[in-house]
């Protein structure tokens, strides 16, 4: 009795950083901003210079029909999404760098092989390249996901918007690329080509992506 009670202390709330773009240059992102929009663009590139590109390679230079040459084309986005639902159910036990590198270092050898083959025939195409794009496809599916895992609250939207940029690049440059390797060297120095963009994408995940694989968010990303 007689004695007061101590007044509360007021406890302020942490201060929210505010988003600046320059971050995703600095300290320990600069190396996830760099890997991500290398693995947005050299996964996108292949994957939607072929899904694009195919349907018009069985029918002009395989003189398939035209029905005939859509069901190829959709045979393949099949496989694709069957590999994405693979993907889906394994990726978290893998560990996602663990995934990336290991599929942008898988889907080159069909590539690889059809073009040593010559890509001489539709059902080599149907099988070789389809297989490589139900590999990357798993990739490019879940990036929106990755992308916002290595950044903090404050750089997640910046961080996803400017790396999905280089999807858009790198869509616009697989069509491009295949027309130009095309009319100058043959078909196969496309999937070949397509190959060696893989690999690079590979080389960079596997050097500078971050593994996200049980780890708290906000330690991952201060």
């Amino acid at each position: 009795a007689g004695h007061e009670l101590p007044e509360p202390k007021l406890i302020q709330a942490p201060l929210h950083r505010k988003s600046d773009w320059r971050e995703l240059f600095q300290g320990v992102y600069l190396k996830r901003t760099l890997s991500i929009w290398a693995m947005w663009f050299t996964a996108y590139t292949v994957a939607n210079g072929t899904i694009t590109w195919l349907p018009t390679l069985y029918r002009q230079v395989f003189n398939l029909p035209l029905q005939t040459s859509i069901f190829y084309g959709f045979l393949t986005s099949v496989g694709g999404v069957i590999a994405a639902v693979i993907c889906a159910l394994l990726i978290d036990k893998v560990g996602r760098k663990r995934w990336y590198t290991g599929a942008l270092l898988l889907a080159p050898v069909p590539l690889l092989v059809l073009a040593w083959l010559g890509a001489t025939s539709p059902i080599q195409v149907l099988v070789l390249a389809g297989l490589a794009y139900a590999i990357v496809q798993t990739v490019t599916f879940s990036l929106y996901l990755y992308s916002a895992e290595i950044y903090p609250t404050r750089l997640r939207a910046l961080g996803t918007g400017t790396g999905s940029a280089w999807l858009r690049l790198g869509s616009s440059a697989g069509p491009i690329l295949v027309g130009t390797v095309m009319s100058s060297m043959g078909i196969q120095y496309v999937f070949a080509s397509f190959a060696a963009i893989l690999i690079v994408g590979a080389i960079i995940t596997m050097l500078f992506a971050v593994e996200t694989k049980d780890r708290v968010l906000e330690e991952l990303s201060p």
